[in-house]
This record gives C-alpha cells, sequence and structure tokens, in this order.
C-alpha cells in the first residue's frame, strides 16, 4: 500500500475553520487593482465602500458573512462572479478551512429549485502544502486557464520544474479534474453532490446539511448496527459504481463521507485517477476499499477488503481490458 499524507483530505463540511490560517493563506492573494471582467466596480472599490452604499446598489456583491479583510477580498475575488451570473445570491458562512480549500455556505438563486449551495474555494498557491499530488497526475490530461488540453512539450517542462506556469497548471488541472469527475459521478447515480457551477478557483456543488449545520463526516456520526451494516453496502456499491465509470476516488475514506438523515455523500474528489490510465490505480482502489472496511469493522461488520478490491477490479477493468 502507497503510505501517503491524507491531511488534505478532512472532511469539508467540519465545525473546525481556521480564521489565523485563512488569513495566512490569503497573503498569497494578487493585489486588488485590477477591473474584473464582469464587474462594473474594482474589487477594490467594493472593498472600499461604505456598507450603506453597498446596500443600496443591487449591482454590487455584498455578502453577509465578511470574516476579515483578506476572507472578504478572498470571497469576493473568487465567489462574486457567481453572484453576478445569478447563481448565488449571498454567502453566509464558512463550514470548513482546511490546506486545500476553504467551502462556504452560499444562499442559491431560487430559479435553481435549491435553497443552498456549498462553494468550495481553492487556496492560492495551494500546492506549497499538497504533497504526493504527483501520485494522482500520472496519466491526467493537463488543463490551461481556458480550460483547454495542454498537450505541449513547454506545459509538461513547466509543471516538472514547478515554474509559476506550471503551478498554475497543476491547480487548473486539478480543480478541472474534480468538477469532471463530479458530473461523471452524478449523472451516473453515484452518491456525490450535484455540481452547479465552476470557474478557475472554485466549485459550486450541492450543500449537505440545514441552514444551521452542515452534514456532519461520517467518522463523527455513531451508528446503529443495523444501519451501519446497510451504509457498508451502499458505499461498496458506490465504489464499484465509480470504477465502472472508470473513476478512482483515490483518498476516500470516512473523513470524507457525509452522513445526512440516514444518506450518504462521497466528497474530496479532486485526486480521482481513471483506472486506464494511472499505474498506481489498483493501490488506490484497494487502500479506498481497505479504509471504508476498517471503519465498519467497528460495527461487527466482516468484510475482506483485499477480496472485495480484486473481484470488482476483475470484474470492471480487468475483463472489459480483454474486450478492448
Amino acid at each position: 500500500m502507497l503510505d501517503m499524507n491524507a491531511d488534505y483530505a478532512e472532511n469539508l463540511y467540519d465545525d473546525s475553520f481556521d480564521a489565523e490560517f485563512l488569513d495566512a493563506a490569503t497573503d498569497d492573494l494578487p493585489k486588488l487593482k485590477r477591473k474584473s471582467k464582469r464587474f462594473k466596480h474594482s474589487y477594490a472599490e467594493v472593498l472600499d465602500a461604505p456598507a450603506d452604499a453597498r446596500n443600496d446598489d443591487p449591482n454590487t456583491f455584498n455578502p453577509s458573512f465578511t470574516g476579515s479583510k483578506h476572507e472578504r477580498q478572498w470571497i469576493i475575488e473568487y465567489l462574486g462572479l457567481f453572484y453576478d451570473d445569478h447563481v448565488i445570491t449571498d454567502v453566509l458562512r464558512p463550514v470548513k478551512g482546511g490546506k486545500e480549500a476553504t467551502v462556504y455556505c452560499c444562499r442559491a438563486n431560487p430559479a435553481l429549485g435549491v435553497e443552498f449551495i456549498a462553494a468550495k474555494v481553492y487556496r492560492p498557491r495551494m500546492f506549497r502544502q499538497l504533497r504526493h499530488d504527483a501520485v494522482y497526475r500520472q496519466g491526467r490530461a493537463v488543463i490551461d486557464e481556458e480550460g483547454k488540453a495542454a498537450r505541449g512539450r513547454r506545459e509538461k517542462l513547466a509543471m516538472q520544474k514547478k515554474t509559476g506556469f506550471g503551478q498554475i497548471l497543476r491547480h487548473t488541472t486539478w480543480l478541472a479534474n474534480e468538477y469532471e469527475t463530479l458530473k461523471k459521478l452524478h449523472a451516473a447515480g453515484a452518491d456525490v453532490p450535484k455540481p452547479f457551477a465552476s470557474s478557475d478557483n472554485a466549485i459550486l456543488m450541492e450543500y449537505v446539511g440545514d441552514e444551521k449545520f452542515p452534514a456532519p463526516a461520517l467518522n463523527h456520526v455513531q451508528l446503529a448496527p443495523h444501519a451501519a451494516h446497510a451504509l457498508f453496502e451502499r458505499l461498496m456499491h458506490n465504489v464499484e459504481l465509480m470504477l465502472a465509470q472508470e473513476r478512482v476516488h483515490g483518498d476516500l475514506s470516512a473523513y470524507n463521507v457525509l452522513y445526512w438523515k440516514g444518506q450518504v455523500k462521497i466528497i474530496d474528489l479532486p485526486q480521482a485517477v481513471n483506472p486506464y490510465m494511472n499505474p498506481e490505480a489498483f493501490t488506490l482502489f484497494a487502500r479506498d476499499v481497505e479504509r471504508l472496511c476498517e471503519y465498519f469493522a467497528r460495527y461487527g461488520v466482516r468484510s475482506n477488503p483485499m477480496q472485495i478490491a480484486r473481484e470488482m477490479w476483475e470484474q470492471h477493468i480487468l475483463r472489459r481490458d480483454t474486450l478492448r
């Protein structure tokens, strides 16, 4: 098994938001002096305008949650365009801050048919903290800032040398992989949040929870024995469904499964890999299965994780491979 640090795989809907950590991280944000391509005002004008003036202008993004000056800058910079595009109407509160991203609970535009949306905003220069990402990037298409595949030697060399341009490519590719994986798996019926929209630094997806409380991670929930058996079967179904859709989560555990009213949602998918393209895919897949089996063993659910992993892999990957 790969011995890999999974710090960034913490549940995004935890209540342990660290404002000081966010302030330090947002020191890397660019100075807000340029004009937004989508706004009539510059970001700096929005930040400096009196509160009354902001409230009176319906075209100005004035989120209820502001946090520190750095965090307000963060929110306006990366979530303002979704307000401008009438996807969200407000940012209510943070629900999780981590090394890779921060998730906010937003009020959705009524036209979307939901009350709340989760906005996952990736941190600038997040790859200073993210380790071992090379394992997941193997065989993955590189995506540029315009969302197009970058196949040239220049792009590959930039990523290898970790230049500024290379870091941008790593960032956009990481985010694009999560959004496209969410779309693919949700369309196939997997228990993942429904994706609504994305930009070059944020993803809007289904919010799990209610107005006061986000859904807890499965590792924070005490299950009844009969419920544990049913959830184990449901999650194994999802693992197999994802594999059938040519996706391996790559870092699945009870930390990134949300539990709400008897239902589960699998989150944190930027590192998901294609089992046909990534040479480490089976190792990652077997580790996903093993972690879930270990968690449910505490409820008396008996299983053989390696046998489960091998049978699923043979059914959906090896047999299909022989037919190609």
